[in-house]
């Protein structure tokens, strides 16, 4: 098979099972909180929002410090993996263990205390599974990847639903989150053994050599963090827990659509790195410019769309009980679409070994952060929670993209991105037209009119993910 052949493989494999993904999501949440409530969804949300900080903390940078060594040097593979997956062990163990020990000092029920550290368990899975993703990107097998994911989720669905039919508790519902990253970890594990074999490894000079090219990347996530988790916190810290359930199940559809760009890009990074070492300057801008083009094409319908029917779409996804969420999801999708892009540029300067150069704007977005959400939350509640978060991420992915350009010597052309707002906006009218009509046939409706509209402005380019993966 060729490579072109493999890549598209690969790619449309891991697309389908993040679509699956993505429903099987939703329907969690759906479930959760409905039998949750405000208050309860509250809690299950500051549980997971305080571990998820310290679980985030532990990546130190070492997946895409791993996915590029591994690239670049593959006769050592099997040396660069052992060491980094040692590393990431020790690392899991210190800052979750940490974390996990540090909020029993904080004001919360002891409900949400004993959730975090049960569901603790669940981010050392995952970061062990982060890892062993890296080497099926390289190999373009993300097809297992997404197979092992889907029947984690599916594993994670009938647990609540178990839990929901014998009225379980939060604790017990955080089982749930550990029976899915443990289903995901197992499958990845056995199926990475063709590729690599799995010991410890201590080789203390590598780490350090390791460490010194992470470090940049850690301090930056360290500085993401306060600005992308802090909110529900410091949310949960002034007001009751069904402000923070509220906030919690709009917010829990961005965390699921923002791992997409990550996802994607974790495809396109080792193309990019391949075209940037080689030279190849022409190749490496087209696929910079497909890649901002196809996330313009994704992003901008998903944000306008979700304005005339935000309340509804929480009220389906969520219950009665959360349709005043619909006043948060349209700010939290901008906020997702913004995300979309700023990923692309943060991880083109990781290719370019320039991550250093962020760190400023990153400090800058963390401290912005932390006094708008002191500031503002208080008084204006999630409100004020979820328009920080898009300020923030706008100054990041603008930052981004000015360091890429500036590094690469590259310009992004916009003129896909004009001719999907303008089909977005023709969109808009049909839905505003049609706003009586039932979702489940608006939404696909919706979503036809806008590839129509974009195949007739030639919009739509069939060959834009080919053209990003393409051999020559």
């Amino acid at each position: 098979m060729s490579l072109t052949k493999s890549i598209a493989q690969n790619t449309f494999w891991q697309i389908l099972g993040k679509i699956i993904g993505t429903f099987l999501g939703v329907i969690t949440i759906g479930l959760l909180t409905r039998y949750l409530g405000q208050e309860g969804f509250g809690y299950y949300t500051t549980a997971l929002a305080f571990m998820q900080f310290f679980g985030v903390l532990v990546d130190m940078g070492l997946y895409l410090v791993l996915l590029k060594e591994i690239s670049a040097n593959p006769e050592k593979e099997n040396h660069i993996f052992n060491n980094i997956l040692t590393l990431r062990i020790f690392s899991a163990v210190l800052f979750l263990g940490g974390g996990a020990l540090l909020i029993f000092t904080f004001p919360y029920p002891d409900i949400v205390k004993w959730s975090a550290v049960i569901v603790s368990v669940s981010f050392l899975f995952m970061s062990l599974v982060q890892i062993l993703t890296a080497v099926f990107q390289k190999y373009l097998k993300m097809g297992l990847v997404a197979l092992a994911e889907v029947v984690g989720r599916l594993g994670f669905l009938i647990v609540i639903l178990l839990f929901i039919f014998y009225q379980g508790n939060l604790p017990a519902l955080m089982l749930g989150n550990v029976a899915n990253t443990f289903i995901y970890l197992v499958i990845l594990w056995f199926l990475i053994k063709k590729y690599v074999k799995i010991q410890w490894s201590f080789d203390f000079g590598y780490w350090k050599l390791v460490i010194k090219k992470t470090w940049p990347i850690a301090l930056g996530i360290a500085f993401n963090l306060v600005y992308f988790r802090a909110d529900t916190i410091i949310l949960s810290l002034y007001k009751p827990a069904a402000d923070v359930g509220l906030y919690g199940a709009p917010y829990k559809v961005l965390e699921i659509l923002a791992t997409f760009p990550h996802m994607f890009m974790g495809l396109v990074m080792p193309l990019l790195t391949a075209a940037w070492v080689a030279n190849n300057l022409e190749r490496f801008k087209n696929i910079m410019q497909k890649t901002f083009d196809f996330f313009m094409i994704l992003v901008v319908p998903m944000v306008l769309g979700t304005l005339p029917l935000s309340g509804r779409l929480m009220r389906l996804i969520a219950g009665p009980d959360f349709i005043a969420s619909g006043k948060i999801l349209p700010i939290l999708m901008l906020a997702t679409g913004i995300i979309f892009l700023g990923t692309l540029f943060t991880y083109t300067l990781v290719v370019l070994d320039k991550q250093k150069s962020m760190l400023k704007f990153f400090f800058s977005a963390a401290v912005l952060s932390l006094i708008g959400y002191f500031a503002l939350i208080p008084r204006y509640s999630y409100f004020a929670a979820a328009w920080v978060t898009v300020i923030v991420e706008l100054l990041i992915a603008i930052s981004a993209w000015m360091m890429t350009r500036y590094f690469a010597k590259t310009k992004i052309s916009f003129k896909t991105s004009l001719k999907s707002l303008l089909a977005s906006l023709l969109m808009l009218v049909f839905i505003y037209l049609l706003i009586n009509w039932p979702l489940w046939l608006l939404l696909p409706l919706a979503v036809l009119i806008y590839g129509l509209f974009m195949i007739l402005m030639k919009g739509v380019d069939k060959k834009i993910l080919t053209d990003i993966i393409k051999s020559k």
